[in-house]
């Protein structure tokens, strides 16, 4: 069975900087342009993530004995990344095309084909900068995450120290969400510390999105949303994206493993606390480790199933699967 949905994010790039640009095509990794194809996938945000740096020597040689490369400069990085997703969709331009719009993408689908969407994950590359900010709208950037784990430009991460976790955006950080708004660059609160969520939500004139964040209701952890944040998200019109990592997935007194189950009921949380236009999907493949239930693009009928079973109704499961993004899309890109 083929499924049309929209995921709003992977770390998939990283691959054809580890390993070569054709990994993006036919990978052993977790997604990869023919599993989109195969399964009939509409839509994925593509990030470019940047990994925290190596801060001594012993970490630098942990990292080669590890048989990981020195990263090149942020700008340079993401120069990589973002040629390899360019080339790779053009070169199979028969199934993929790029899409800066949510009319772009929808246009894309009634031809049959899969689209992606380029995506930042950790603002420090635009290190305080009006002018980076647009170079990287002039790119097609869609989204951008505006922290990743370190404190940056645009303000402070989600932590484990509560008093860390009340800090919020910069004075940079605040001005930006208005050019980000006219620049048509979607900010992102995943990852971003629960102070900056609600400097960001007292700012946004448009909707926002968590690509990647579960229910901390469920499974307490600083990178999932609180009750109150859902309600805010969805007050906005924003939208959460499930995230499959083990550890923001499974409750913390229960088996760490990720299962169908625990997917479904994160979903059924933002529902009944957020409603259903706010349920979407930010798997969060490739960035994360492996030992779940669903390992990979190809298996995630899993998940659709698992929801109809747990009582969605079509009307619903249409808005999880690509329904409530497309909405945010044409909201906030056109």
């Amino acid at each position: 069975m083929r499924y049309p949905y929209c995921d709003m994010h992977c770390d998939t790039l990283m691959r054809t900087l580890r390993e070569n640009p054709d990994s993006l095509y036919d990978g052993k990794g977790m997604q990869n342009l023919v599993m989109m194809h195969e399964i009939g996938q509409m839509m994925q945000f593509f990030a470019v993530f940047f990994p925290p740096r190596p801060k001594t020597e012993e970490e630098r040689a942990r990292m080669a004995a590890r048989g990981m490369k020195e990263m090149p400069d942020d700008e340079t990085y993401y120069a990589l990344l973002r040629d390899a997703l360019f080339a790779q969709v053009e070169k199979h331009s028969d199934f993929m095309a790029l899409a800066r719009t949510a009319t772009e993408l929808e246009t894309n689908f009634a031809a049959g084909k899969q689209t992606a969407m380029l995506t930042i994950e950790d603002g420090r590359i635009v290190n305080g900068s009006m002018d980076r900010l647009r170079a990287l709208a002039d790119d097609g950037v869609v989204a951008i995450a505006l922290t990743w784990n370190g404190i940056n430009c645009f303000g402070h991460p989600n932590s484990r120290d509560p008093e860390a976790m009340k800090l919020g955006l910069t004075p940079f950080g605040k001005e930006a969400i208005g050019e980000m708004e006219r620049l048509h660059i979607i900010p992102d609160v995943s990852h971003l510390s629960d102070g900056g969520f609600y400097d960001l939500a007292g700012i946004a004139k448009k909707p926002f999105i968590a690509s990647h964040s579960n229910c901390r209701a469920i499974t307490d952890h600083p990178r999932n949303l609180t009750d109150e944040m859902i309600r805010v998200l969805a007050e906005h019109g924003g939208v959460a994206g499930l995230n499959f990592e083990k550890s923001f997935v499974a409750p913390t007194d229960t088996d760490p493993a990720t299962t169908v189950d625990y997917l479904v009921a994160h979903v059924m949380h933002l529902l009944q606390v957020g409603g259903e236009d706010i349920i979407a999907m930010g798997t969060d493949f490739d960035g994360i480790g492996p030992g779940m239930e669903i390992e990979n693009t190809s298996e995630m009928g899993k998940l659709f199933e698992g929801l109809m079973k747990a009582g969605l109704t079509e009307r619903q499961l249409d808005k999880f699967m690509s329904g409530n993004v497309l909405r945010v899309l044409h909201e906030t890109l056109g």
